[in-house]
C-alpha cells in the first residue's frame, strides 16, 4: 500500500487528520530513521502489519483499535535486556502511540518548534542516517532519469498513463537529486553528483522538514484536478520513505517505472549491468522493456528527448 492511499484510509483508531499526521510521521522518520520501535510504532498504528512496538506481539493483520493503541503504550516493554533501548525508542513509541489516539497533545518529535507540530529549522540537529548509501541513491537517480525520458512525450504504455508517470519520474529525480548532492538548490531536478563528490548533501533531518508539506501539496492539486502534479508530490514522499528506510523498494525501478505503475518484470533478475548494455529479449527483466542500460547519455540528460 503506497503512502497516499494509506493517508487517505487511516484506520478509524486514528485521531489525527492526513495532513499533520504525514508532517510529524516525515519528521520522526527524519529524527529515529526507518528502522527501531518508533518506526515500528507508526507501522504497526497504521497497517499493523508488523509486532507491535512495546511487547513485540506477533502482526495481526490489522490496525489495532483505539484502546488496543493506549495498550500497547502503556504496557511493560519486552527487552533482551535492561539498557537494550538504544536512543529511547521504546519511550518515543509510547508517544507515537499516545499522539495518534488522541490522548497527547505533542507532536511524538524530540526537538519540536513551539507550535509542537514540526521541528525548529534551524536547530543543530543531526536525525537519523540515511537508510541508503551513496551508490543506490545514484543508482535510482539514473533509474529515474529513464523514466524521465520514457515518458517525455506523454505517451507511457503502462497503467497510471504517461503524463502521471513522468510527473512520477520529476519528483523522484527532485528528492534523489538533492540527497545525492546535485548542484541547485531543494527542489531541483538536476543531475546527480556522482557518489562520494558531493560536499553539502543534506541530512535526512532537513529532507523531512522539506517533504512534511506534501499532503497539502497533494490537496491543492486534487483541488484542481491536476493528478500529474499530486503525482509528483506523492513521488517525493515515497522516496523520502525509501531514503530513510521506511520503503524497502526503490520509487523507480531500473526501467524507469514508478511504483504506482504495473511492471511485470519489476523483480525479475536483470543482468544487463555486467554486459554493460540492455540485453532485450536475452534479459528475463528486459524483454519488455529496457533497462536504464537501454539509454544514452545523451537521452538521459535531456528531459524532452524523443
Amino acid at each position: 500500500m503506497g503512502v497516499l492511499q494509506l493517508l487517505d484510509e487511516l484506520p478509524e483508531a486514528i485521531t489525527r487528520p492526513p495532513s499533520p499526521l504525514w508532517s510529524v510521521l516525515a519528521r520522526s522518520l527524519g529524527e529515529q530513521g526507518g528502522a527501531g520501535r518508533t518506526a515500528l510504532a507508526w507501522r504497526w498504528a497504521l497497517t499493523g502489519g508488523c509486532p507491535s512496538p512495546v511487547t513485540l506481539t506477533l502482526a495481526e493483520g490489522r490496525p489495532p483499535d483505539r484502546a488496543g493503541l493506549l495498550a500497547e503504550a502503556r504496557a511493560a516493554a519486552e527487552l533482551a535486556r535492561a539498557e537494550a533501548d538504544p536512543g529511547g525508542q521504546v519511550m518515543q513509541a509510547r508517544l507515537v502511540l499516545e499522539w495518534l489516539a488522541g490522548a497527547l497533545d505533542s507532536a511524538p518529535l524530540r526537538n519540536s518548534a513551539p507550535s509542537g507540530l514540526g521541528l525548529d529549522a534551524g536547530a543543530a540537529f543531526e536525525g537519523a542516517a540515511f537508510a541508503r548509501d551513496p551508490a543506490e541513491i545514484a543508482a535510482a537517480h539514473s533509474w529515474a532519469l529513464a523514466g524521465r525520458h520514457r515518458y517525455s512525450r506523454g505517451d507511457g504504455p503502462v497503467t497510471g498513463g504517461g503524463r502521471q508517470a513522468f510527473a512520477w519520474a520529476l519528483g523522484t529525480l527532485e528528492l534523489l537529486g538533492w540527497a545525492a548532492g546535485a548542484a541547485g538548490t531543494a527542489g531541483s531536478a538536476g543531475s546527480a553528483v556522482p557518489a562520494g563528490e558531493a560536499a553539502d548533501r543534506p541530512s535526512l533531518h532537513q529532507i523531512a522538514l522539506e517533504v512534511g508539506q506534501g499532503m497539502i501539496g497533494i490537496r491543492l492539486a486534487r483541488e484542481d484536478r491536476d493528478q500529474a502534479r499530486a503525482r509528483r508530490v506523492e513521488a517525493v514522499m515515497e522516496t523520502f520513505l525509501w531514503l530513510a528506510g521506511w520503503n524497502s523498494q526503490p520509487p523507480v525501478d531500473r526501467h524507469g517505472h514508478g511504483t504506482f505503475e504495473d511492471c511485470p518484470a519489476r523483480a525479475a533478475a536483470c543482468g544487463c549491468d555486467g554486459a554493460g548494455q540492455c540485453l532485450g529479449p536475452e534479459c528475463a527483466a528486459c524483454a519488455r522493456d529496457r533497462c536504464v542500460r537501454g539509454f544514452t547519455a545523451d537521452e538521459l540528460s535531456s528531459p524532452l528527448a524523443g
